[in-house]
């Protein structure tokens, strides 16, 4: 074969395409979205990105904002420090692990009161939860919120601390029965709520759980980070965590509606996608499932700026 004829074998076994295969998504996919699970360095875990680098994704993805979390430390100080620098919408809150106290009322009122008024949202215990810890069959007991079925006297604080600071309680790592217990309780307080990640085998939700919670005014987070997880993840760590698609969720909000559901990313883990490009994996996902753009909508801008006590988007 001369050089002409195999010049030109190449080139037709390697015909460009017509186009891609699988196109790039939308940048403006997340339009308006405002994403409440975002983490980023500085940390204690590793985090693939800093808050001025998820910024920075969130503005060019025309994104309604971010809410940063951190196991160890609040974030309202550095969600109004990115406002400042990058003119975003930023928001923070507290986790209350034991690095900060564990469930105490005084860390949610501290967080509320720090300049700019980016606080707003408290988490209950995650790592330190005493159902994380035994999922994950690590270390000692753990922090409990419900004791015999009924909220602890620490719960009931951090409550009233909530319903006086105008800041939404999200269940953390708690399981799936406390929290319901927790749902009943900031009903009961006029504080809104947010049952974390709550398909993922670690909290447990059933479809009975999902709708009790729904009835109780509750808001239910789907997490883009669920469709990564399961025994074939690409990370070792999320292998334990279980997989959550988007098929199941799309589901879920078919039969309660979008309003008692809200997406997250609960990304920024070294090793995984950027919070703002997981987020538009994971809608992209909910519409080939069926999620009609107003169901999208409510979802990822709706939902999240009621739970921030915000007022809906223009």
């Amino acid at each position: 074969m001369t050089d002409a004829e195999c010049a030109a074998a190449c080139l037709g076994a390697a015909a460009p395409q017509a186009s891609f295969v699988d196109a790039p998504l939308a940048p403006d996919l997340v339009a308006g979205y405002v994403d409440l699970h975002v983490h980023t360095a500085p940390d204690v875990f590793g985090r693939s990105l800093d808050d001025d680098e998820a910024a920075v994704s969130a503005v060019r993805g025309r994104m309604g904002g971010i809410v940063l979390k951190n196991h160890a430390s609040e974030t309202a100080s550095r969600a109004e420090l990115l406002a400042r620098r990058h003119g975003i919408e930023a928001w923070g809150g507290v986790v209350l692990n034991r690095s900060v106290g564990g469930v105490n009322a005084e860390a949610v009122d501290a967080m509320a009161r720090i300049s700019g008024g980016r606080g707003r949202i408290a988490w209950l215990p995650t790592i330190d939860a005493r159902n994380h810890r035994a999922f994950l069959a690590a270390g000692d007991g753990g922090l409990d919120v419900v004791a015999g079925g009924s909220p602890t006297p620490a719960l009931e604080a951090v409550v009233v601390a909530c319903a006086q600071r105008d800041v939404a309680l999200c269940t953390g790592h708690t399981g799936a029965d406390d929290a319901l217990v927790v749902a009943e309780l900031c009903r009961a307080r006029g504080v809104r709520c947010c049952i974390t990640h709550a398909l993922f085998p670690i909290v447990g939700f059933t479809e009975a759980h999902v709708r009790r919670a729904a009835e109780l005014g509750a808001v239910i987070e789907l997490c883009a980070i669920g469709t990564l997880m399961g025994p074939t993840a690409h990370l070792p760590w999320m292998r334990a965590w279980g997989l959550v698609d988007a098929p199941a969720c799309a589901r879920y909000v078919a039969t309660f509606g979008p309003r008692a559901f809200v997406v997250s990313s609960d990304l920024g883990q070294t090793g995984n996608p950027i919070p703002c490009d997981g987020l538009r994996r994971f809608v992209a996902e909910l519409e080939r499932h069926g999620l009609a753009k107003a169901d999208l909508d409510m979802l990822g801008i709706g939902s999240p700026r009621r739970l921030l006590g915000l007022p809906a988007a223009s």
